[in-house]
């Protein structure tokens, strides 16, 4: 009886010995790298929704959530057709899950589109999107929320 006890804890040792080891410093590098792109990309609606999963959810400030790609679309493509348009973005921070399949990046914005009168308006804010690393080893956007400094 004993023998069976030793026999199976030296076997869940091996197993997770044998589990595959994640960089984790990798990883947040590699989701930086992927938010720094995306925020490159804001003003190409094609090239902003290539960063998204098929089931992704957008939660923008003072408008509902959009959910999946065609909602994500239309949502983000009447906001980037506003006249004066332009966004930007920075992270400052990365997590990573242990099993490197799941992490997310915070960090802060700038949203500036013009007024009624034509105006440049700009507004700040912070954000945090969650990501999901793909079968591809792709990082993809799974929620993204972002809301307003205050005045």
């Amino acid at each position: 009886m004993k023998s069976n006890w030793l026999i199976l804890a030296t076997l869940a040792l091996l197993a997770a010995g044998c589990a595959p080891q994640v960089d984790l410093e990798a990883e947040r590098t590699a989701l930086l790298t992927a938010d720094e792109a995306w925020s490159q990309s804001a003003a190409d609606l094609d090239g902003f929704m290539s960063f998204m999963a098929d089931d992704a959810s957008l939660l923008p400030f003072d408008a509902p959530i959009a959910t999946g790609k065609e909602a994500i679309r239309a949502a983000f493509s009447a906001l980037s057709s506003a006249p004066g348009f332009a966004l930007s973005w920075s992270a400052t921070g990365a997590e990573v899950s242990r099993a490197g399949d799941l992490g997310y990046t915070i960090g802060a914005f700038e949203l500036t589109v013009n007024d009624a009168e034509g105006n440049p308006v700009t507004t700040t804010g912070k954000y945090v999107t969650v990501w999901k690393k793909q079968t591809d080893g792709e990082w993809k956007v799974v929620a993204d929320i972002f809301n307003r400094d205050a005045p």
